[in-house]
Protein backbone atom coordinates (compact mmCIF):
# COMPACT_ATOMS: atom_id res chain seq x y z
CA UNK A 1 0.00 0.00 0.00
CA UNK A 2 3.20 2.35 0.69
CA UNK A 3 4.81 1.80 -2.03
CA UNK A 4 1.63 2.35 -4.23
CA UNK A 5 0.82 5.60 -2.78
CA UNK A 6 4.92 6.56 -3.01
CA UNK A 7 4.06 5.44 -6.64
CA UNK A 8 0.39 7.58 -6.95
CA UNK A 9 2.47 10.71 -5.06
CA UNK A 10 5.36 10.32 -7.55
CA UNK A 11 2.73 10.49 -11.02
CA UNK A 12 1.04 13.34 -9.12
CA UNK A 13 4.03 15.33 -9.24
CA UNK A 14 4.89 14.14 -12.54
CA UNK A 15 1.80 15.49 -14.03
CA UNK A 16 2.01 18.70 -12.18
CA UNK A 17 5.51 19.44 -13.22
CA UNK A 18 4.26 18.61 -16.74
CA UNK A 19 1.70 20.50 -16.37
CA UNK A 20 3.46 23.56 -15.18
CA UNK A 21 6.28 23.39 -17.73
CA UNK A 22 3.02 22.55 -20.61
CA UNK A 23 1.55 25.96 -19.00
CA UNK A 24 4.80 28.13 -18.98
CA UNK A 25 6.11 27.49 -22.11
CA UNK A 26 2.42 27.71 -24.07
CA UNK A 27 2.95 29.65 -27.46
CA UNK A 28 1.91 33.38 -26.95
CA UNK A 29 -1.07 34.25 -29.87
CA UNK A 30 0.00 36.29 -32.91
CA UNK A 31 -2.94 38.94 -31.75
CA UNK A 32 -1.09 39.07 -27.96
CA UNK A 33 2.50 39.78 -30.00
CA UNK A 34 1.13 42.13 -31.82
CA UNK A 35 -0.74 43.98 -28.88
CA UNK A 36 2.53 44.21 -27.25
CA UNK A 37 4.40 45.25 -30.43
CA UNK A 38 2.44 47.98 -30.83
CA UNK A 39 2.32 49.51 -27.37
CA UNK A 40 6.51 49.35 -27.42
CA UNK A 41 6.36 50.90 -30.63
CA UNK A 42 6.58 54.68 -29.12
CA UNK A 43 6.94 57.42 -31.31
CA UNK A 44 8.49 60.56 -29.76
CA UNK A 45 6.38 63.32 -30.01
CA UNK A 46 7.77 66.43 -31.73
CA UNK A 47 8.11 70.32 -31.16
CA UNK A 48 8.11 72.15 -27.96
CA UNK A 49 7.35 70.57 -24.60
CA UNK A 50 5.11 72.35 -22.13
CA UNK A 51 5.20 69.95 -19.22
CA UNK A 52 7.36 72.41 -17.23
CA UNK A 53 4.85 74.84 -17.73
CA UNK A 54 1.65 72.07 -16.83
CA UNK A 55 3.74 70.78 -13.50
CA UNK A 56 4.41 74.45 -12.47
CA UNK A 57 0.92 75.78 -13.19
CA UNK A 58 0.13 76.40 -9.57
CA UNK A 59 3.05 78.79 -8.95
CA UNK A 60 2.55 82.43 -9.44
CA UNK A 61 5.99 84.54 -9.96
CA UNK A 62 8.44 82.30 -11.97
CA UNK A 63 9.77 82.76 -15.21
CA UNK A 64 10.08 79.85 -17.79
CA UNK A 65 13.84 79.02 -16.49
CA UNK A 66 13.08 78.73 -13.20
CA UNK A 67 10.22 76.46 -13.74
CA UNK A 68 12.42 74.28 -16.28
CA UNK A 69 15.11 74.27 -13.21
CA UNK A 70 12.12 72.98 -10.75
CA UNK A 71 11.15 70.65 -12.85
CA UNK A 72 14.22 68.93 -12.82
CA UNK A 73 15.19 68.88 -9.70
CA UNK A 74 11.72 67.24 -8.86
CA UNK A 75 12.78 64.78 -11.58
CA UNK A 76 16.28 63.96 -10.30
CA UNK A 77 14.47 63.50 -6.61
CA UNK A 78 12.44 60.79 -8.47
CA UNK A 79 14.97 59.35 -9.82
CA UNK A 80 16.92 58.97 -6.73
CA UNK A 81 14.19 57.70 -4.51
CA UNK A 82 10.95 56.95 -6.30
CA UNK A 83 9.39 55.46 -3.18
CA UNK A 84 10.54 58.61 -0.92
CA UNK A 85 10.09 61.58 -3.56
CA UNK A 86 7.35 63.92 -3.35
CA UNK A 87 4.60 63.58 -5.99
CA UNK A 88 4.11 68.13 -5.91
CA UNK A 89 6.72 69.74 -6.52
CA UNK A 90 9.25 71.01 -4.02
CA UNK A 91 8.36 74.67 -5.21
CA UNK A 92 5.62 74.43 -2.71
CA UNK A 93 7.87 74.53 0.30
CA UNK A 94 9.17 78.60 -1.04
CA UNK A 95 6.04 79.43 -3.16
CA UNK A 96 2.51 78.69 -1.93
CA UNK A 97 0.41 77.81 -5.00
CA UNK A 98 -1.97 79.47 -6.60
CA UNK A 99 -5.56 78.80 -3.94
CA UNK A 100 -7.93 78.14 -6.16
CA UNK A 101 -12.20 78.93 -5.35
CA UNK A 102 -14.44 76.54 -6.36
CA UNK A 103 -17.23 78.86 -6.79
CA UNK A 104 -15.22 79.91 -9.75
CA UNK A 105 -15.60 77.06 -11.84
CA UNK A 106 -19.01 76.44 -13.69
CA UNK A 107 -21.45 73.14 -12.46
CA UNK A 108 -22.21 69.81 -14.92
CA UNK A 109 -25.63 70.28 -16.36
CA UNK A 110 -28.24 71.86 -18.70
CA UNK A 111 -26.98 75.25 -18.30
CA UNK A 112 -23.81 76.65 -20.23
CA UNK A 113 -21.06 78.20 -18.39
CA UNK A 114 -22.19 81.77 -19.91
CA UNK A 115 -25.38 82.15 -18.65
CA UNK A 116 -24.14 80.86 -15.08
CA UNK A 117 -21.26 83.56 -15.02
CA UNK A 118 -24.55 85.96 -16.28
CA UNK A 119 -26.68 85.10 -13.53
CA UNK A 120 -24.19 85.69 -10.90
CA UNK A 121 -21.38 88.11 -12.26
CA UNK A 122 -19.81 89.26 -9.08
CA UNK A 123 -19.68 85.98 -7.77
CA UNK A 124 -17.35 84.67 -10.53
CA UNK A 125 -15.23 88.02 -10.45
CA UNK A 126 -14.38 87.42 -6.39
CA UNK A 127 -13.53 83.97 -7.01
CA UNK A 128 -11.36 85.08 -9.81
CA UNK A 129 -9.56 88.10 -7.93
CA UNK A 130 -6.11 87.52 -8.39
CA UNK A 131 -5.79 84.73 -11.04
CA UNK A 132 -4.46 87.03 -13.58
CA UNK A 133 -1.03 85.42 -13.23
CA UNK A 134 -2.90 81.45 -13.77
CA UNK A 135 -4.84 82.80 -16.98
CA UNK A 136 -1.69 84.14 -18.34
CA UNK A 137 -0.42 80.92 -18.34
CA UNK A 138 -3.51 78.93 -19.26
CA UNK A 139 -3.35 80.99 -22.73
CA UNK A 140 0.35 80.19 -23.10
CA UNK A 141 -0.60 76.49 -23.22
CA UNK A 142 -1.21 76.61 -26.74
CA UNK A 143 2.18 77.79 -27.44
CA UNK A 144 3.42 74.26 -27.04
CA UNK A 145 3.47 71.22 -29.17
CA UNK A 146 3.29 68.95 -26.66
CA UNK A 147 3.39 67.42 -22.88
CA UNK A 148 5.86 64.35 -22.12
CA UNK A 149 6.09 63.70 -18.64
CA UNK A 150 9.83 63.08 -17.79
CA UNK A 151 9.50 61.16 -15.06
CA UNK A 152 8.96 57.15 -15.94
CA UNK A 153 7.33 54.14 -14.28
CA UNK A 154 9.07 52.57 -11.48
CA UNK A 155 8.38 49.53 -10.25
CA UNK A 156 4.54 49.40 -8.85
CA UNK A 157 5.01 53.33 -7.57
CA UNK A 158 2.59 55.71 -9.15
CA UNK A 159 3.81 58.77 -11.13
CA UNK A 160 3.71 61.92 -10.36
CA UNK A 161 0.88 63.80 -11.99
CA UNK A 162 0.65 67.48 -12.90
CA UNK A 163 -2.52 69.26 -10.69
CA UNK A 164 -5.31 69.37 -13.44
CA UNK A 165 -7.79 71.56 -11.68
CA UNK A 166 -5.67 74.65 -12.74
CA UNK A 167 -6.86 74.28 -16.26
CA UNK A 168 -10.26 74.58 -15.51
CA UNK A 169 -10.24 77.88 -13.74
CA UNK A 170 -9.83 79.35 -17.80
CA UNK A 171 -13.56 78.62 -18.79
CA UNK A 172 -15.48 80.79 -16.52
CA UNK A 173 -12.86 83.55 -16.26
CA UNK A 174 -12.89 83.86 -20.04
CA UNK A 175 -17.20 83.64 -19.96
CA UNK A 176 -16.91 87.00 -17.66
CA UNK A 177 -14.69 88.68 -19.91
CA UNK A 178 -16.90 88.34 -22.42
CA UNK A 179 -19.61 89.54 -20.48
CA UNK A 180 -17.52 92.63 -19.59
CA UNK A 181 -16.64 93.92 -23.15
CA UNK A 182 -13.85 91.96 -23.63
CA UNK A 183 -15.38 89.77 -27.12
CA UNK A 184 -12.29 89.25 -28.76
CA UNK A 185 -10.11 88.15 -26.24
CA UNK A 186 -12.61 86.09 -24.50
CA UNK A 187 -13.20 84.30 -27.87
CA UNK A 188 -9.42 84.08 -28.65
CA UNK A 189 -8.75 82.69 -25.26
CA UNK A 190 -11.03 79.85 -25.76
CA UNK A 191 -9.79 78.89 -28.98
CA UNK A 192 -6.57 78.33 -27.53
CA UNK A 193 -7.72 76.22 -24.62
CA UNK A 194 -9.14 74.39 -27.85
CA UNK A 195 -6.06 74.22 -29.21
CA UNK A 196 -4.37 73.00 -26.03
CA UNK A 197 -6.94 70.45 -25.05
CA UNK A 198 -6.47 68.53 -28.74
CA UNK A 199 -2.63 68.74 -28.44
CA UNK A 200 -2.90 67.34 -24.65
CA UNK A 201 -5.20 64.74 -26.09
CA UNK A 202 -2.66 63.45 -28.63
CA UNK A 203 1.00 63.77 -26.53
CA UNK A 204 -0.26 63.15 -22.94
CA UNK A 205 1.57 60.54 -21.39
CA UNK A 206 -1.41 58.66 -19.53
CA UNK A 207 -4.81 58.17 -19.63
CA UNK A 208 -5.74 60.53 -17.56
CA UNK A 209 -3.81 63.29 -19.58
CA UNK A 210 -5.81 62.43 -22.60
CA UNK A 211 -8.72 62.77 -20.86
CA UNK A 212 -8.01 65.98 -19.18
CA UNK A 213 -7.21 67.41 -23.17
CA UNK A 214 -10.69 65.74 -24.21
CA UNK A 215 -12.67 67.64 -21.42
CA UNK A 216 -10.84 71.14 -22.28
CA UNK A 217 -12.05 70.80 -25.47
CA UNK A 218 -15.43 70.31 -24.77
CA UNK A 219 -16.24 72.71 -22.50
CA UNK A 220 -14.62 75.63 -24.08
CA UNK A 221 -16.68 74.15 -27.41
CA UNK A 222 -19.48 74.59 -25.36
CA UNK A 223 -18.49 78.00 -24.18
CA UNK A 224 -17.56 79.21 -27.81
CA UNK A 225 -20.78 78.18 -29.40
CA UNK A 226 -22.72 80.32 -26.54
CA UNK A 227 -20.56 83.26 -27.26
CA UNK A 228 -20.22 83.08 -30.98
CA UNK A 229 -24.61 82.93 -30.86
CA UNK A 230 -24.61 85.66 -30.30
CA UNK A 231 -22.46 87.47 -32.38
CA UNK A 232 -23.11 88.67 -36.22
CA UNK A 233 -23.07 85.31 -38.80
CA UNK A 234 -20.59 86.89 -40.52
CA UNK A 235 -18.74 87.44 -37.31
CA UNK A 236 -14.61 86.97 -38.49
CA UNK A 237 -13.16 84.71 -36.16
CA UNK A 238 -9.62 85.42 -34.97
CA UNK A 239 -6.65 83.67 -37.16
CA UNK A 240 -5.88 81.34 -33.99
CA UNK A 241 -9.71 80.25 -34.41
CA UNK A 242 -9.75 78.92 -37.32
CA UNK A 243 -6.45 76.39 -37.00
CA UNK A 244 -8.36 75.44 -33.47
CA UNK A 245 -11.53 74.75 -35.00
CA UNK A 246 -10.82 72.65 -37.71
CA UNK A 247 -11.95 68.72 -37.29
CA UNK A 248 -10.35 66.62 -35.23
CA UNK A 249 -8.19 63.95 -36.91
CA UNK A 250 -8.30 60.19 -36.21
CA UNK A 251 -4.33 60.64 -34.99
CA UNK A 252 -6.14 63.28 -32.35
CA UNK A 253 -8.87 60.43 -30.79
CA UNK A 254 -6.42 58.41 -30.98
CA UNK A 255 -5.97 56.96 -27.36
CA UNK A 256 -2.57 54.82 -29.00
CA UNK A 257 0.37 57.28 -27.17
CA UNK A 258 -1.77 57.19 -23.90
CA UNK A 259 -2.33 53.43 -23.47
CA UNK A 260 1.63 52.92 -24.23
CA UNK A 261 1.71 55.04 -21.39
CA UNK A 262 -0.71 52.94 -19.25
CA UNK A 263 1.19 49.59 -20.69
CA UNK A 264 4.54 51.13 -19.45
CA UNK A 265 3.23 51.59 -15.83
CA UNK A 266 1.98 48.28 -16.11
CA UNK A 267 5.47 46.39 -17.47
CA UNK A 268 7.17 48.30 -14.52
CA UNK A 269 5.47 46.81 -12.12
CA UNK A 270 5.47 43.18 -13.17
CA UNK A 271 8.94 43.34 -14.36
CA UNK A 272 9.75 44.39 -10.49
CA UNK A 273 7.44 41.70 -9.41
CA UNK A 274 10.17 38.74 -10.88
CA UNK A 275 13.01 39.72 -8.61
CA UNK A 276 12.85 36.50 -7.05
CA UNK A 277 12.74 32.90 -7.39
CA UNK A 278 9.43 32.45 -5.75
CA UNK A 279 7.49 35.13 -7.43
CA UNK A 280 8.35 33.40 -10.82
CA UNK A 281 6.72 30.63 -10.26
CA UNK A 282 3.38 32.23 -9.96
CA UNK A 283 3.96 34.71 -12.07
CA UNK A 284 5.23 34.43 -15.67
CA UNK A 285 6.44 37.79 -17.37
CA UNK A 286 5.92 37.34 -20.63
CA UNK A 287 2.47 35.81 -20.36
CA UNK A 288 1.48 38.62 -17.91
CA UNK A 289 2.43 40.95 -20.38
CA UNK A 290 0.89 39.47 -22.90
CA UNK A 291 -2.55 39.25 -21.35
CA UNK A 292 -2.27 42.86 -20.02
CA UNK A 293 -1.06 44.32 -23.96
CA UNK A 294 -4.92 43.24 -24.97
CA UNK A 295 -6.05 45.33 -22.27
CA UNK A 296 -4.66 48.21 -24.60
CA UNK A 297 -3.24 47.52 -27.53
CA UNK A 298 -6.68 47.77 -29.05
CA UNK A 299 -6.18 51.25 -29.12
CA UNK A 300 -2.81 51.15 -31.51
CA UNK A 301 -4.68 48.91 -33.78
CA UNK A 302 -5.55 50.08 -37.46
CA UNK A 303 -9.33 49.35 -36.81
CA UNK A 304 -9.11 51.85 -33.75
CA UNK A 305 -7.86 54.37 -37.02
CA UNK A 306 -11.09 53.29 -39.19
CA UNK A 307 -13.28 53.63 -36.72
CA UNK A 308 -12.18 57.15 -34.86
CA UNK A 309 -12.33 58.25 -38.56
CA UNK A 310 -15.71 57.14 -39.17
CA UNK A 311 -17.01 58.26 -35.94
CA UNK A 312 -18.00 54.45 -34.90
CA UNK A 313 -17.85 52.85 -31.41
CA UNK A 314 -14.37 51.27 -30.95
CA UNK A 315 -14.54 47.95 -30.38
CA UNK A 316 -12.18 47.09 -26.50
CA UNK A 317 -11.76 43.32 -26.16
CA UNK A 318 -13.16 41.70 -23.23
CA UNK A 319 -11.07 41.06 -20.23
CA UNK A 320 -9.11 37.98 -20.88
CA UNK A 321 -10.30 34.35 -19.56
CA UNK A 322 -8.84 31.56 -17.81
CA UNK A 323 -6.05 29.57 -20.46
CA UNK A 324 -3.73 27.53 -20.59
CA UNK A 325 -0.80 29.43 -19.77
CA UNK A 326 -2.63 30.07 -16.07
CA UNK A 327 -1.75 26.94 -14.63
CA UNK A 328 1.76 28.46 -14.07
CA UNK A 329 0.82 31.84 -14.02
CA UNK A 330 -2.14 32.14 -11.48
CA UNK A 331 -0.76 35.49 -10.41
CA UNK A 332 -0.07 36.98 -13.55
CA UNK A 333 -3.52 36.13 -14.51
CA UNK A 334 -5.53 37.66 -11.69
CA UNK A 335 -3.19 41.13 -12.31
CA UNK A 336 -3.80 41.35 -15.21
CA UNK A 337 -8.23 40.71 -15.07
CA UNK A 338 -7.59 43.86 -12.21
CA UNK A 339 -5.83 45.55 -15.05
CA UNK A 340 -8.79 44.51 -17.93
CA UNK A 341 -11.79 46.44 -17.04
CA UNK A 342 -13.10 48.03 -20.79
CA UNK A 343 -11.49 51.18 -21.46
CA UNK A 344 -13.68 51.72 -24.19
CA UNK A 345 -15.83 54.86 -22.30
CA UNK A 346 -12.28 56.23 -22.43
CA UNK A 347 -12.26 56.54 -26.04
CA UNK A 348 -15.79 57.57 -26.60
CA UNK A 349 -14.93 60.78 -24.26
CA UNK A 350 -12.71 61.45 -27.18
CA UNK A 351 -14.73 60.91 -29.69
CA UNK A 352 -17.30 63.27 -28.00
CA UNK A 353 -14.66 65.76 -27.81
CA UNK A 354 -14.70 65.99 -31.76
CA UNK A 355 -18.24 65.81 -32.04
CA UNK A 356 -18.64 69.35 -30.52
CA UNK A 357 -16.12 70.59 -33.04
CA UNK A 358 -17.87 69.68 -35.54
CA UNK A 359 -21.34 70.77 -33.61
CA UNK A 360 -19.45 74.22 -33.99
CA UNK A 361 -18.51 73.94 -37.14
CA UNK A 362 -22.23 73.16 -38.23
CA UNK A 363 -23.34 76.45 -36.04
CA UNK A 364 -20.93 78.69 -37.67
CA UNK A 365 -21.84 77.35 -41.25
CA UNK A 366 -25.89 77.14 -40.69
CA UNK A 367 -26.12 80.45 -39.41
CA UNK A 368 -24.68 82.05 -42.72
CA UNK A 369 -27.18 80.22 -44.63
CA UNK A 370 -30.44 81.33 -45.99
CA UNK A 371 -33.52 80.28 -45.69
CA UNK A 372 -35.04 77.44 -42.42
CA UNK A 373 -32.24 75.67 -40.72
CA UNK A 374 -34.02 72.01 -41.65
CA UNK A 375 -33.64 72.60 -45.03
CA UNK A 376 -30.11 73.88 -44.72
CA UNK A 377 -28.68 70.95 -42.53
CA UNK A 378 -29.58 68.79 -45.58
CA UNK A 379 -26.63 70.53 -46.98
CA UNK A 380 -24.22 70.68 -44.16
CA UNK A 381 -20.64 70.66 -45.58
CA UNK A 382 -19.38 66.84 -44.68
CA UNK A 383 -16.47 67.93 -42.43
CA UNK A 384 -19.21 69.16 -39.96
CA UNK A 385 -20.63 65.95 -39.82
CA UNK A 386 -20.38 62.01 -39.98
CA UNK A 387 -22.11 59.15 -40.84
CA UNK A 388 -22.53 57.64 -37.65
CA UNK A 389 -23.97 61.03 -36.02
CA UNK A 390 -25.38 63.85 -38.09
CA UNK A 391 -26.59 66.67 -36.02
CA UNK A 392 -30.59 67.35 -36.04
CA UNK A 393 -32.45 70.28 -34.62
CA UNK A 394 -33.78 69.84 -31.35
CA UNK A 395 -37.60 69.59 -31.00
CA UNK A 396 -37.93 73.52 -30.68
CA UNK A 397 -35.54 74.40 -33.33
CA UNK A 398 -32.99 76.43 -31.18
CA UNK A 399 -30.60 73.92 -30.91
CA UNK A 400 -28.09 71.27 -32.99
CA UNK A 401 -27.87 68.38 -31.83
CA UNK A 402 -26.81 64.67 -31.28
CA UNK A 403 -26.27 61.93 -29.28
CA UNK A 404 -23.98 61.46 -26.91
CA UNK A 405 -21.51 58.48 -27.16
CA UNK A 406 -19.52 59.01 -23.80
CA UNK A 407 -21.06 58.43 -19.92
CA UNK A 408 -22.90 61.66 -18.94
CA UNK A 409 -22.26 63.11 -15.70
CA UNK A 410 -24.60 63.76 -13.38
CA UNK A 411 -27.15 66.34 -15.05
CA UNK A 412 -26.23 65.95 -18.49
CA UNK A 413 -28.92 64.88 -20.64
CA UNK A 414 -28.47 62.12 -23.44
CA UNK A 415 -27.32 64.77 -26.55
CA UNK A 416 -24.46 67.22 -27.24
CA UNK A 417 -25.88 70.65 -28.51
CA UNK A 418 -25.18 73.99 -29.39
CA UNK A 419 -27.48 76.69 -29.56
CA UNK A 420 -28.53 77.98 -32.99
CA UNK A 421 -29.96 81.48 -32.06
CA UNK A 422 -29.21 82.79 -28.61
CA UNK A 423 -31.83 83.18 -25.81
Amino acid sequence: MLRWLSWAMLGLLVMAVAAWLLSRYWPLSAAQREDRRLLEAVQPNEGRNGFALLWTLPFDGLDQAQREAALAEDLRRWQASPSQASHTSLLAAAHAPLKLDGAGRCAVGPVGCLAQVRADPQRFADAHAGHAGLHERLARMADYDRFDSPFQPFESELLPLPAYTPLLDGTSAQALAYLQGDVAGAVEAGCRSVQFGRRMMRTGSTLVDSMMGAAVVRIHAALLGDMLVEQSPDYVLPVSCEVALQPLEADEQSLCHAMQGEFAMNKAAIEASTQTAGSRLLLDRDHTLARIAGNFGWACRPAAVKALAADVPLLAPPPPRWEVGCVANPLGCTLSAIAGPSHAQYATRSQDAAAMIRLLGAQRWLRQQAGPPDEALARLPAQWRSQARTPTLSADGRHLQLLRRGPAREGEGPYLSMPLRAD
